[in-house]
């Protein structure tokens, strides 16, 4: 198969669902010759924020010196996007290649059924490990596609992990409440092992250091063994950081991300590279480190696509993450006209999601992401008109509330109707912006 027809073939795989449990994931890798045993992990779990750390992580490392690679989840526009490797992505060609040389044990796992046939999460993680390993990777950085416990990746051990912030996702299946979502994260966190959390929330980390406790593994928190100690906003061109970590300290770090909550997931990178490079018997060079993130780039996350009129990409597809994005386009865009498009998963909290948005936005587009999962934009205005008679009287409602069936067809009215001054963000649930190649910028 070409790279299409891959594509196509993990498409199609998500009709399998999502089914909690390692066996398949385990099967796989013993058919293929558990190639997650011939490197080292580092574990990042959390509701928000993985993989920006995970990014940073790895650039991070591979500025150190070793041959780090990463596995993030979802993808913006290709499955490519989900493996890198020493300093590059996989080429869709070499993706293609993998897939091709693992499929004979797609079709054996599947015959001998696991409980389902195997899913296209944890068809995609064997692939991130078998390639890691025939690249010769030192060190993997992989990001938790959901929850922990029974993530695919989590079939690694890892020898460090670093949990974010945690909070309400998931809930059918991860559980109700943060307590129990927290437990299935921490389920990473293995026998004798590092962790470390810039979560704040008491509950969060009552049950982090109960679990480091349990399987003996050393724990780490933010604001007590590792901090910010100064951060400067340098506009469109990010921050600079200087940051106190549980070994050195790390002046002047440049970080060329926007976003209030990206200096916190930096500090929680340039922990766990701390805690990682100390068990091999090494240090940070803070020299290094300062610019080692120079060309650090995360698709999709406060992403701004165009200028005259600024057009943004941003993936908040949970609650929290569309408050960290109401309060990012205030602070750098607060007396701006804001167009929002909001597309959502129907399986989100949408409910509470659309308040943000409400309050964000001066025009609103409800639309759909073209995902067999994405809330249907007639629903999704139902709902909208719903909150906003419950919310009768509220001052911040748009002025303008448009359903249109498509992004790609949501941004071009946009860009239409929109001033060169104004701002246009396309945010929610966005899982394909290859769409947009289209678009008459």
């Amino acid at each position: 198969m070409d790279f299409n027809q891959v594509t196509k073939y993990l498409d199609d795989a998500l009709i399998f669902g999502i089914k909690p449990s390692l066996i398949r994931i385990e099967k796989i890798l013993e058919l293929m010759g558990n190639p997650h045993r011939d490197m080292d992990h580092i574990h990042i779990v959390g509701t928000n924020g993985k993989t920006s750390t995970t990014i940073m992580l790895a650039s991070i490392l591979k500025k150190m010196g070793f041959r780090a690679a990463y596995h993030i989840s979802p993808h913006i526009e290709s499955y490519a996007e989900r493996i890198w490797l020493d300093g590059h992505l996989i080429s869709e060609d070499r993706f293609a290649r993998a897939f091709n040389s693992m499929y004979p044990y797609i079709e054996k796992v599947n015959k001998l059924d696991l409980g389902g046939p195997i899913t296209q999460f944890e068809i995609i993680s064997a692939l991130a490990f078998m390639v890691a390993r025939d690249e010769e990777m030192k060190v993997m950085i992989l990001e938790a596609g959901m929850g922990g416990r029974w993530d695919a990746t989590n079939a690694a051990d890892a020898c460090v992990a670093g949990l974010t912030g945690v909070s309400l996702e998931h809930a059918d299946i991860l559980g109700d409440t943060v307590e129990a979502i927290t437990r299935e994260k921490v389920e990473v966190i293995k026998k004798e092992s590092r962790a470390a959390t810039t979560s704040s929330d008491s509950k969060v980390l009552g049950i982090f250091k109960q679990k480091t406790e349990s399987v003996g593994a050393e724990y780490y928190l933010y604001g007590e063994d590792f901090k910010i100690v100064d951060k400067k906003s340098l506009g469109f061109s990010g921050w600079e950081v200087d940051m106190d970590g549980i070994y050195g300290d790390y002046p002047g770090i440049i970080l060329p991300l926007l976003g209030d909550y990206q200096p916190l997931n930096l500090s929680l990178a340039v922990c766990l590279t701390e805690l990682y490079m100390d068990l091999k018997g090494k240090k940070p060079d803070p020299g290094l480190i300062r610019n080692s993130l120079s060309d650090t780039y995360v698709k999709g996350r406060f992403e701004i696509l165009k200028e005259d009129p600024t057009v943004i990409a941003d993936v908040s597809h949970n609650p929290e993450g569309m408050q960290k994005f109401r309060q990012t386009v205030e602070k750098y865009f607060k007396n701006r006209k804001k167009t929002i498009i909001f597309a959502v998963l129907a399986d989100k909290d949408y409910r509470e999601m659309i308040g943000e948005v409400l309050n964000a936005a001066d025009r609103l587009i409800l639309t759909s992401s073209e995902d067999p999962r994405s809330l249907e934009p007639e629903k999704l205005s139902r709902e909208v008109v719903s909150f906003i008679e419950k919310k009768r009287g509220r001052n911040n409602i748009p002025h303008e509330i448009y359903t249109i069936d498509t992004v790609e067809n949501s941004l071009n009215y946009a860009l239409k109707i929109s001033g060169t001054n104004d701002i246009i963000c396309i945010t929610g649930s966005i899982t394909n912006l290859e769409h947009l190649s289209s678009i008459k910028w």
